[in-house]
């Protein structure tokens, strides 16, 4: 059993900045100050994962050993580093109609579209201020498999309903004034295996 604290104002702040019309300064004090004294409970769940630094991360992302499709290569997984998030976005695919002489338009619902996954993380180099080169070259090897298919593993995917991705674009961000950190995103969409019988 672990326990851990949240700062709701904090988080509240991230989510509702004063600047987008939230709130007023005071009316929104009046609300933050209501987490003041809140009582964060232990959770009972185990935590999946445990970080370099010793603190539990309940959400990973894996790729599991393959063969790939283009190549029929044995592609033997990735495992993210566990400094990584991720951000699922389920967009719809919907047919917009103008109608002469009404207002606004009709929409018709085709069908939900694959999750749109945008998987920031940093890539960092615990033991020296030396570039993560051999870490930062197996990313980029396995966002350049010539595959549309990989079966994925992670707390959030897998309540989400995702078993397997596709990768889209490797973006790798400059980390001004850090040597042995490598941030990247990377763009990718969940997919389901299509299968022709017989």
């Amino acid at each position: 059993m672990s326990s851990y604290n949240i700062n709701v104002k904090e988080l509240m702040g991230r989510h509702f900045p004063f600047k987008l019309g939230f709130a007023t300064q005071t009316v929104a004090e009046t609300l933050f100050n209501r987490f003041d004294d809140i009582q964060v409970l232990p959770t009972h769940n185990e935590s999946a994962k445990i970080s370099v630094m010793g603190t539990p991360v309940w959400d990973f992302i894996d790729l599991k050993p393959s063969y790939v499709e283009g190549t029929r290569e044995q592609f033997t997984g990735y495992s993210f580093p566990l400094e990584t998030t991720i951000e699922p976005i389920r967009p719809k695919k919907i047919v917009e109609t103008d109608i002469f002489g009404r207002d606004g338009n009709i929409e018709e619902l085709i069908a939900l579209d694959d999750w749109q996954l945008t998987i920031r993380g940093l890539i960092i180099n615990y033991d020296s201020t030396d570039y993560p080169e051999q870490q930062v070259k197996e990313l980029q090897r396995v966002c350049e498999l010539k595959t549309s298919l990989l079966e994925c593993e992670g707390t959030l995917l897998t309540m989400l309903g995702i078993n397997y991705m596709s990768i889209h674009k490797l973006v790798l961000t400059p980390s001004i004034g850090y040597s042995h950190i490598q941030a990247f995103e990377i763009e990718a969409k969940s997919k389901i295996p299509f299968i022709i019988s017989p």
